[in-house]
């Protein structure tokens, strides 16, 4: 029996169309599940551009998301998001 392909995905905000390298990890991210991966994006807490907070969807087209929270500070945010999903059990 094959054992299925179990994949972390950190470092984008959230998954969404809204920006370069977002709109890369959604398809691939979407493209992996539908062959069968099993792919976890750990995403950033925060707004979009018009204040609105971000969706707090748990699945989206066979994709698990987690939202990991951060300090809203300009470049404390990145690398504080990208550390608790590195150390996420």
């Amino acid at each position: 029996m094959e054992e299925k392909i179990r994949l972390a995905v950190f470092g984008q905000k959230r998954l969404s169309r809204e920006g370069g390298i977002e709109i890369v990890v959604k398809e691939l991210c979407t493209r992996m599940a539908q062959n069968g991966c099993d792919i976890t994006c750990y995403n950033r807490a925060g707004h979009h551009v018009s204040g609105a907070e971000y969706d707090k969807t748990i699945e989206y087209d066979g994709i698990r998301q987690k939202v990991v929270p951060t300090i809203e500070k300009k470049g404390a945010r990145d690398i504080i998001g990208s550390t608790k999903k590195t150390y996420d059990n």
